[in-house]
């Protein structure tokens, strides 16, 4: 074979690799989240009256809104878009173009009436998922965790109980947020809880707390304490401190911790109280909810363990389960065996997204041997029953 051949040859398979590569590239679906938030959108408006840079400023929009909607489609899964389709299109359509980052116009033109054009455009995931956030969107994804609220709180004398201002102001921001508390007789039961018990009351609010069913508990202490009068006034300087925490039930994880600090001057001290718990409960809410989404972000989009518990498995099925588990169930990165003992296999998962993703695709989970039966999970842990498939003998493996 001559060398001019070879080359020849050499050439032609380069452009049919080349060329497989393409077409593979173009049927491949890209997403919004594969490409960091950067989609390619073409928007449409019709021309009324003549006015065409109404309608190129109308077809900017249009293609904004695309862009978003893209975005959000990859950001939530798909039953959520649709059953909040209208509170998205309030709260994050309608305002799109507040969360385009950078564009670039690719084509635009005038068809007869209608004008189109054509962008790239790269869209803030920042300030996406603090819109989502704030339509309550990122809390639904996580399974809306139940949360309870105690704080204890002081204003000028020695005793602390529940049901402050503080408390009050949390239990109304989260709930205004999208988040789900626990019923109020429940907290009634918690409160009481929290009070008995005085200062050393977090374990005691945790424990109370989730036997109420919470996930999650905000506990935490505010004390407001008066100064002298200012010299040459009636006016009295109050200081408050308050202390705020939010700790997962099942795993003890801290969510969240802030503390803050306001002084505030009246000639009532118990009024300069008041003000001063009033600021302290905007801040502690604000921060509280900050923290609280962040962590919840991180673990959609990051690697956490999950606990998983299988009782009556066969020892024989224990390494080809693992295997099965690894290869089925997307979510599942890795996994550690924790040993084998009284016919229950303990396992330690690596899994990305919701819990209640991961729950969901467990309990479609089936593998040639069995399948697996949940009877109970929470935060962080899920117990299972192995269900294996009859042999032709009638036993089950």
């Amino acid at each position: 074979m001559t060398e001019r051949v070879v080359r020849f040859r050499s050439a032609v398979l380069s452009v049919l690799l080349f060329n497989i590569i393409f077409i593979f590239l173009l049927a491949s679906p890209v997403t919004a989240e594969q490409v960091g938030g950067a989609v390619e959108v073409e928007g449409y408006a019709s021309i009324v009256g003549g006015r065409k840079d109404q309608a190129r400023e109308a077809a900017m929009h249009n293609a904004f809104r695309l862009a978003v909607e893209q975005v959000v489609g990859v950001a939530v899964e798909s039953k959520t878009v649709v059953r909040d389709s209208e509170l998205l299109n309030d709260r994050i359509y309608a305002k799109s173009r507040g969360f385009i980052k950078t564009y670039r116009i690719l084509d635009e033109k005038v068809e007869s009436d209608a004008y189109r054009i054509k962008l790239f455009v790269s869209v803030s995931r920042y300030k996406l998922e603090q819109g989502l956030d704030d339509a309550g969107l990122l809390i639904r994804k996580m399974g809306k965790p139940r949360i309870a609220v105690v704080v204890l709180e002081s204003n000028g004398d020695s005793h602390s109980r529940p049901g402050g201002l503080i408390e009050n102001h949390l239990v109304s921001t989260l709930g205004k947020r999208g988040y789900s508390l626990v019923d109020r007789q429940v907290m009634l039961a918690v409160d009481k809880e929290a009070a008995r018990s005085g200062g050393d009351h977090a374990d005691a609010v945790v424990r109370a707390a989730a036997a109420g069913g919470a996930e999650v508990v905000i506990t935490g202490q505010a004390v407001a304490r008066p100064a002298p009068a200012l010299s040459g006034t009636n006016l009295r300087p109050v200081q408050v401190s308050a202390t705020c925490r939010a700790i997962e039930v099942d795993t003890g994880e801290l969510l969240a911790t802030v503390a803050s600090s306001q002084k505030e001057l009246n000639v009532n001290p118990a009024a300069a109280g008041t003000e001063a718990l009033q600021k302290a409960a905007v801040e502690i809410a604000e921060s509280l909810n900050r923290q609280i989404i962040a962590a919840w972000t991180k673990r959609l989009t990051g690697i956490r363990t999950l606990k998983l518990t299988v009782h009556g498995i066969p020892q024989k099925l224990g390494l080809q389960f693992q295997e099965d588990l690894k290869e089925r169930i997307g979510r599942v990165e890795n996994l550690h065996d924790r040993g084998y003992r009284d016919h229950k296999l303990r396992l330690d998962l690596d899994v990305t997204g919701s819990f209640k993703e991961v729950i969901d695709e467990l309990t479609a989970f089936a593998s040639d041997d069995g399948k697996i039966r949940i009877t109970g999970y929470s935060t962080g842990q899920v117990q299972a029953v192995w269900q294996g498939r009859p042999t032709k003998g009638g036993r089950r493996k």
